[in-house]
């Protein structure tokens, strides 16, 4: 019989911490890594939120950083949720 351990998929939440951080300091960073990455690759949802914050923002040519982030997760209603 499997463990609730053994169910877990795959993770690692410093990796995703790290490409979300990487985003929030390098304003073109979210075009450089383009169609290889979606909010679906994230664990967290937390982490999806921002990282579709971030994408949001891009999408209308937006700088992604910590006040733009907070505001666009904010105007989502996912603030409280994110945890930023």
């Amino acid at each position: 019989m499997a463990t609730a351990i053994e169910r877990l998929p795959p993770q690692n939440v410093e990796a995703e911490r790290s490409l979300i951080g990487s985003l929030l300091i390098d304003p073109d960073a979210i075009m450089k890594i383009g169609g290889q990455v979606s909010s679906d690759d994230f664990y967290r949802e937390q982490h999806r939120a921002i990282y579709e914050a971030v994408a949001g923002l891009a999408a209308r040519n937006e700088k992604a950083d910590y006040i733009t982030v907070c505001d666009e997760l904010t105007r989502l209603g996912q603030i409280g949720s994110a945890h930023v």
